[in-house]
C-alpha cells in the first residue's frame, strides 16, 4: 500500500543442469497436447493512496523481459525444469506455450526478442506438465540481467542474486556538476507454488519493485510573514549531535544507525521460502555496496510554498535525482524495527511590509514508527506545515525562553491608582499531530475527502514516541474533533477557541490512534490537551490544534 500523510508537527505543526522429462513434441506422462507450460505476468503497481496503477502495461514496466526458474517435485526428488529461461512479451496468444503474452521457446542466438530486445544465450524448449509431480515451484526477475541464480543439481530454490539496484539518500544539487542518480526498476516476483490441481493454467507472477518512493514537501502558514533562511538539521559525523546544515535541503533523520540506506550499483540476496501454503520471499542487501546513515536529504527549498498544493519546486524543492512530481527512488529500510522519523529547522520571519526579522530556532516534528518504515513498491508522501503553533523558540536555545509564536496584544485600562503588571509564560513540549487517509494523494499534495476514515496520531516531536490518548475532557492527552464551516487556522482556534464549531461524534479511539469519518465538508480541527487546567486562572488548559479541509467526496 502506499502511504500518504501530512505531518501538522505541532513542532512544525507542521536455474544449472536439469532434468527435462518432457521435450519437444512429446509430452509423455501428460494428459493431452494442450498442457504446455504458460506464464503470466504482472507488474508491481506501485500502490498510492488514490489506488492507481503505475502508467503503462505490465510488459512496459517490466521492460517486456523477465527470467523465470523453475523446479518440480516428484516424491523427495528436485528436477529442474526452467533453468534460467528468458520470457518475453509477444502480441500473439494463441501458441502452445503462450496464452497470456509471454513466449518463452526459442534458439540460441534468437535476437530482438519482444519490446526489451533480449537475445538467448541457449536453446529454450516448450515444457509440459508432468502429473507425476506433486508440485512445481518457480520464481523470476526482471530485468534480466539483473536477476541472476543457480541452485545446485537436485537441489530446489533457495535464493537469487539481484544487481543494479540504487537508491537516493545524499543531497545531489539541481545546480550543481553531478549527474541524477540511474534508479533504473529492478522487479522480483513472489514466487509461486503450484500443485498439480493448479496444472494447465499459465503461471502467474506478481512482481514488485524493490525499491520505494519517497518525497517529504514543507509550506507555511503564518499571517503577515514569509519565511526564509531555513536550514534543517542533521546528524553530525560523531552520529550523535544534531545541528544545523548550512544549505537548505529538507532533512529526515533517525536516531537508529544506518536507518536510511542507499547508493549505486547496489547488490542484494533473495531468500525464498516454501514451508507455508504461500511461499514468501525476503531482500537482504550487500553491505559493502550500501550507504547508511541516520541522515536523508529531500529536495532543496527556494521561496517556500504557503499551501498544500503549490508548485512542486516550491512544495518539495530541487534535487538531480527528484521525478517531476517531487518523488524520489530510495532502498526499502532493513532495520528490524521502525524507528521514528525526526524533522527539525530553523528559519526566519520576514515582514516585507516593515522589514521586521524573527529568528526561530530548534522547530520539531515526528513522523511515527508506524509511518516511518520505507516498504518495496510503496510511494510515501510526507507534508509539513509550519504555522505559528510552533514548538521552536525566538529566544536562546538551551535556556527557559518559551517555545512558541506569542502574538502581541493590547489592553487598555483607567484606574485610580497604579497597579502592578503581572505576568505567566507556560513552556509547553507541543506535539506532533499527524493525519491519515488512504487514497488521499492527489499528482502533487494530500487532499482529504467525505466519507472516509481519517486516522489521528499525535507523537512527541523530540523523540517520535506516540502518544497515548483518552476522551476525558480533564485529563492531558484528552483529543476531540470539531468541524468548522468557514475556513479557519490553528492560530485562530488558540485565540478564538471552539465557539461556534460542531463537535465531531462517532470519533473512537483504536489503541493510541483516534480515527473518525468526516460526513461533510469543511474544516476539521483535531484538539489535544497538552496540560491541564488547575483551577488557576493565570493557568489556563492548553491545546494544541490540527486543522485539515475536507473536501466533499
Amino acid at each position: 500500500m502506499k502511504k500518504y500523510l501530512i505531518f501538522a508537527a505541532s513542532a512544525l505543526a507542521l536455474a544449472s543442469c536439469s532434468s527435462d522429462d518432457f521435450l519437444g513434441e512429446n509430452p509423455g506422462n501428460v494428459q493431452n497436447a494442450t498442457t504446455a507450460i504458460n506464464f503470466g505476468g504482472d507488474a508491481g503497481k506501485i500502490t498510492r493512496g488514490t489506488h492507481t496503477q503505475n502508467e503503462g502495461s505490465p510488459a512496459e514496466m517490466l521492460a517486456g523481459q523477465f527470467k523465470v526458474y523453475g523446479v518440480k517435485k516428484k516424491q523427495d526428488n528436485i528436477e529442474h525444469v526452467f533453468p534460467n529461461y528468458y520470457v518475453w512479451d509477444v502480441a500473439a496468444k494463441n501458441t502452445t506455450s503462450n496464452t497470456d503474452g509471454w513466449e518463452y521457446v526459442g534458439k540460441e542466438g534468437d535476437a530482438d526478442l519482444g519490446t526489451g530486445k533480449i537475445t538467448l544465450d541457449k536453446d529454450q524448449t516448450i515444457k509440459y506438465w508432468d502429473y507425476s509431480a506433486s508440485e512445481y515451484h518457480f520464481v523470476a526477475g526482471s530485468p534480466i540481467d539483473k536477476f541472476n541464480l543457480n541452485p545446485a543439481p537436485g537441489q530446489d530454490i533457495t535464493s537469487a542474486n539481484i544487481t543494479g539496484l540504487a537508491g537516493h539518500i545524499e543531497a545531489n544539487d539541481a545546480e550543481g556538476t553531478g549527474t541524477a542518480l540511474e534508479t533504473y526498476p529492478v522487479y522480483v516476483a513472489a514466487p509461486v507454488k503450484v500443485e498439480n490441481t493448479g496444472y494447465q493454467k499459465p503461471v502467474e507472477f506478481n512482481f514488485y519493485r524493490q525499491q520505494a518512493m519517497v518525497r517529504v514537501g514543507i509550506y507555511e502558514t503564518i499571517p503577515g510573514y514569509n519565511i526564509y533562511n531555513i536550514n534543517f538539521y542533521y546528524y553530525d559525523t560523531d552520529g550523535t549531535t544534531l545541528k544545523a546544515s548550512d544549505g537548505n535541503n529538507i532533512i529526515l533523520t533517525s536516531a537508529t544507525p544506518g536507518y536510511f540506506v542507499g547508493g549505486k550499483e547496489v547488490n542484494g540476496t533473495v531468500t525464498y521460502n516454501w514451508d507455508s501454503a504461500t511461499p514468501s520471499y525476503t531482500l537482504t542487501y550487500t553491505d559493502a555496496s550500501l550507504t547508511k546513515s541516520k541522515n536523508w536529504y529531500a529536495g532543496k527549498l527556494d521561496v517556500l510554498a504557503t499551501t498544500s498544493t503549490d508548485a512542486v519546486a516550491k512544495l518539495y524543492g530541487t534535487d538531480k535525482d527528484m521525478s517531476t512530481a517531487g518523488y524520489f527512488t530510495v532502498l526499502p529500510t532493513q532495520a528490524a524495527t521502525a524507528s521514528p522519523i525526526l524533522i527539525k529547522c530553523d528559519y526566519t520571519l520576514f515582514d516585507e511590509n516593515t522589514g521586521e526579522t524573527i529568528k526561530v530556532t530548534g522547530a520539531t516534528a515526528a513522523i511515527p514508527a508506524a509511518f516511518s518504515k520505507w516498504e518495496a513498491n510503496t510511494r510515501y508522501t510526507y507534508l509539513f506545515k509550519i504555522s505559528d503553533n510552533t514548538n521552536g523558540t525566538t529566544g536562546t536555545p538551551g535556556t527557559s525562553d518559551p517555545a512558541g509564536l506569542f502574538p502581541i496584544t493590547f489592553a487598555a485600562v483607567v484606574k485610580g491608582s497604579t497597579d502592578a503588571q503581572y505576568g505567566t509564560t507556560t513552556t509547553v513540549a507541543t506535539p506532533s499531530i499527524t493525519t491519515y487517509q488512504a487514497g488521499s494523494v492527489t499528482a502533487n499534495s494530500i487532499e482529504y475527502n467525505t466519507g472516509k476514515e481519517i486516522d489521528v496520531t499525535v507523537t512527541d516531536a523530540e523523540t517520535g514516541e506516540v502518544k497515548d490518548l483518552n476522551t476525558d475532557e480533564a485529563t492531558v492527552g484528552s483529543v476531540a474533533v470539531y468541524k468548522f464551516t468557514d475556513a479557519i487556522t490553528e492560530a485562530e482556534i488558540q485565540v478564538k477557541g471552539i465557539t461556534g464549531a460542531t463537535p465531531v461524534t462517532g470519533a473512537t479511539i483504536d489503541g493510541k490512534v483516534l480515527k473518525f469519518t468526516p460526513e461533510s465538508e469543511g474544516y476539521y480541527a483535531i484538539r489535544y490537551l497538552t496540560k491541564e487546567d488547575i483551577a488557576d486562572p493565570a493557568t489556563p488548559a492548553v491545546y494544541t490544534y490540527k486543522v485539515v479541509y475536507v473536501k466533499a467526496a
